[in-house]
């Protein structure tokens, strides 16, 4: 039996654009531990929505205000 990847699986990668901001702002964040800093984007309004949506269903105790 053939297992789904993460990307088919995971509810924070199912929306490409989510999905792309979110490598993005992971990216970002990774490089600038090591001191390297990039300019990609900050997450839109739109796909802030989306993010905080789907934290609330899988996290519902956690609370990013």
């Amino acid at each position: 039996m053939k297992k789904k990847s993460l990307k088919e699986t995971n509810p924070y990668l199912k929306d490409p654009k989510l999905r792309k901001a979110l490598l993005y702002q992971s990216v970002s964040s990774s490089t600038a531990v090591e001191c390297v800093l990039t300019k990609y984007p900050k997450l839109s309004k739109s796909l802030e929505k989306k993010l905080k949506a789907i934290i609330s269903v899988h996290e519902p105790s956690a609370s990013y205000e």
